[in-house]
């Protein structure tokens, strides 16, 4: 069966794609060809990818979603074009900025599409300066589009379950498929106190509070304190800055080279912010870094409101801890009681099979085939 799988970024870049990779895999009986949208080709293309040229501008995407919902003049022949390249059975589209967008089209020509969600629309566009007040463009389209996708899926539980509840969506889970974990022989040396992060923080302050706590702590205990860092971010770019000696960089990394760098450090920081702003991403997100913390076996120090889908997972879970806090004396303490009491293998792998396991592919594989998805088993993670 011809698959087209549609994505507004890279098929080598970001927890997206990495999610996706992971799938692919696994997928049996389907011919899938990635189609993309990137400012220049992949840097190691693999023969079903291809670019079909650069991402629409913001005006062209607000044009696009304009004549669409009819509330402004716009024009939809961008995304026309876009679509005029790929030609399959099922067509399966990444809700995401022109992704919305292709997937209406495809819909608008009765073609089967199946829709993934990796970030909630209205959670992104809410926390951008430029998309921010076109929300109401946003409001017409996506939750038409949801209805009429033959099936979706979205990256986590929590979203799955709002969005039946808000949207009367039929819909199921998917999150980054990991096989196994790995036998790990690095182990972190006693004279650092070492953290590891992979990828984005979306506030600095908070991350600023946690990296004071932990010099604290290494001086208290006359140990060198390091950051592992791993994948690119502005924000961790300019905290590199502020402290050269701290950090150890190693920019983008696959999987099996990030995991035996993250079995050295003594916690792995996650983040979500507070606030009423974030309430929605913190909430229906659930980060790609998690998967790759998992098979390090480290303590995870879930840097969050007690709300999000992190932080329903790593505590429940005993593969490290929730912290609320912004305040460094009691960050410190969660600290040390973390590294005191580290999670055992056992944790991550029972982790592993209930977010991470093979059945969720194996469901995605049935929605694109067309078949019966929705008589797999599925759980609510704590929530």
């Amino acid at each position: 069966m011809r698959v087209a799988l549609f994505t507004p970024f890279s098929p080598e870049i970001g927890g997206g794609s990495a999610q996706l990779r992971s799938h692919l895999r696994y997928l049996s009986g389907l011919d899938v060809r990635w189609h993309y949208l990137s400012d220049q080709p992949a840097t190691n293309p693999q023969p079903q990818w291809n670019w079909l040229g650069s991402r629409l501008t913001p005006a062209e995407l607000l044009s696009d979603l304009s004549a669409r919902t009819g509330i402004l003049p716009g024009s939809k022949g961008g995304i026309r074009k876009i679509v005029g390249q790929m030609d399959a059975e099922m067509y399966w589209v990444v809700g995401h900025y022109e992704g919305i967008s292709v997937a209406a089209d495809l819909c608008d020509q009765q073609k089967p599409v199946h829709l993934t969600i990796h970030d909630d629309p209205f959670g992104t566009w809410s926390r951008s300066k430029r998309f921010r007040m076109f929300q109401p463009l946003l409001s017409r389209t996506f939750p038409r589009l949801l209805r009429r996708a033959a099936s979706v899926d979205t990256t986590s539980w929590g979203m799955r379950n709002l969005y039946r509840q808000k949207y009367d969506v039929k819909c199921f889970s998917v999150y980054l498929h990991v096989p196994c974990l790995p036998q790990l022989d690095s182990a972190p040396d006693p004279g650092k106190l070492t953290v590891g992060h992979i990828g984005t923080l979306y506030q600095k302050e908070p991350f600023r509070r946690f990296v004071n706590a932990c010099e604290r702590i290494a001086g208290e205990q006359k140990r060198a304190f390091r950051v592992i860092k791993i994948g690119s971010s502005p924000e961790m770019n300019d905290f590199r800055k502020e402290y050269p000696a701290v950090f150890e960089s190693h920019g983008d990394l696959n999987e099996d080279d990030a995991v035996p760098l993250l079995a050295r450090c003594d916690l792995l920081y996650a983040m979500y912010p507070p606030g009423s702003k974030y309430e929605l991403f913190r909430r229906t997100s659930l980060p790609i870094k998690l998967s790759t913390y998992v098979q390090a076996q480290r303590p995870i120090f879930a840097h969050s409101p007690a709300d999000s889908g992190l932080a329903r997972i790593v505590g429940p879970a005993r593969v490290g801890c929730v912290c609320s806090s912004l305040e460094e004396g009691q960050i410190a303490r969660q600290i040390h009681e973390t590294m005191l009491a580290p999670p055992q293998r056992e944790s991550f792998e029972a982790l592993r099979q209930e977010l991470m396991g093979l059945d969720q592919v194996r469901q995605l594989g049935a929605a694109l085939r067309g078949e019966d998805w929705q008589s797999f088993p599925e759980n609510n993670f704590r929530s």
